[in-house]
């Protein structure tokens, strides 16, 4: 029995060996034992490059500044050429050309030289040109229009019959007709001038049923243009809704202020310009025939459109007998009474709290 009793302490004592090697073992190869100084692993050298990034935001058309760029290293095998500016120097003095966020690093695409001209030039697509266009309230959608809207420009003109020749709206003007002819011969007709300057309007010859002879009608009064409307430019897109800010055009605008007297307060007043114009981004041939349209007068409005509806857009000329065909308008019927009184102009009329009191004497 006391030999069985030391073979199995003996076990036991091998066993334990066997862990605490097996536990030192692990210790070393988890960083060794607690309060053991491991040796320090020797950094591999890379080699590094400064990139410039920014440090603020910097907002589109601003000019790059010492206090919004700084360089960080970056390593040298990883940079692909052409891509980040590595010298801060270079970017002194150029603008973005989009809203930067603080820790962008600079590439050349994202800078604009100094005199490579304005920064709006760069909103305009390929093969697209920009222009402005005279607007109101009523012809800008109330002055709803923000940049990158999609509008439908629409055109109006009045038209009038004009002599081929002459160029000049018919009727033509011919001289006052004269019966006394040669002297004392009043059978004989002729033309002239009584006093050099008179002229009337050319006529007509018409039959009168009822004396069964012909008379020469004249107009009562000038030509009546003719209104047509029709689309023409089915989408543009809006750039600008009002006059573009630069620091020239903000300076130009100041006005220095009135200095107050003593003892007396300057007012303080508020003015609010609204915008008198609209520029467009359009194709070529439309910037030119918006431009005829603006030198010949001819009346601009602008209809909002869906920004995702790119549909073309097909419309027919409108005109008076257009409007009357489409929208079945009679003519009205020429009746042996008529409503009184007498009205030769629509107007809607006055709410009482739009009627002025008539101030007393």
């Amino acid at each position: 029995m006391a030999r069985r009793g030391g073979l199995i302490i003996i076990l036991i004592a091998l066993i334990l060996l066997v862990v605490v090697v097996a536990a030192y073992i692990w210790l070393q190869m988890q960083g060794g034992l607690p309060g053991q100084a491991q040796p320090q692993a020797t950094p591999t050298p890379q080699n590094l490059v400064n990139i410039v990034i920014t440090t603020q935001f910097i907002a589109r058309g601003s000019e790059i500044t010492e206090g919004s760029v700084t360089t960080i290293p970056y390593p040298r095998e990883q940079l692909v050429e052409g891509t980040f500016i590595t010298e801060i120097e270079s970017v002194y003095g150029k603008r973005a050309k989009y809203d930067l966020e603080r820790g962008i690093p600079l590439t050349p695409g994202a800078l604009v030289e100094p005199g490579a001209g304005s920064i709006v030039s760069f909103d305009i697509p390929k093969e697209f040109v920009a222009l402005p266009i005279p607007v109101s309230s009523l012809t800008s959608v109330s002055y709803a229009l923000q940049p990158g809207d999609h509008v439908m420009v629409i055109g109006c003109m009045l038209l009038v019959d004009v002599d081929q020749q002459f160029q000049s709206r018919l009727p033509n003007k011919l001289p006052q007709l004269l019966q006394p002819g040669p002297v004392n011969e009043p059978e004989s007709i002729t033309t002239g001038f009584p006093d050099g300057s008179i002229l009337n309007d050319q006529g007509r010859t018409e039959l009168d049923p009822t004396l069964n002879q012909s008379l020469y009608a004249v107009p009562s009064e000038p030509q009546r243009p003719r209104l047509v409307c029709q689309t023409i430019i089915q989408d543009a897109v809006v750039l600008r809704l009002g006059a573009f800010s630069s620091p020239q055009v903000a300076a130009a605008q100041q006005q220095p202020s009135p200095t107050p007297q003593p003892g007396q307060t300057t007012p303080t007043t508020t003015t609010t310009s609204l915008p008198d114009s609209v520029t467009l981004v359009v194709s070529p041939e439309d910037a030119v025939i918006l431009n005829f349209m603006m030198l010949e007068g001819i009346k601009i409005n602008l209809a909002l459109r869906n920004p995702t509806d790119t549909k073309p857009i097909v419309t027919d000329a409108v005109t008076l007998q257009y409007l009357m065909d489409q929208k079945n308008i009679p003519l009205p019927a020429k009746l042996p009474f008529a409503v009184e009184p007498r009205v030769d102009k629509l107007e809607y009329p006055l709410l009482p709290s739009e009627i002025m009191p008539t101030p007393a004497p």
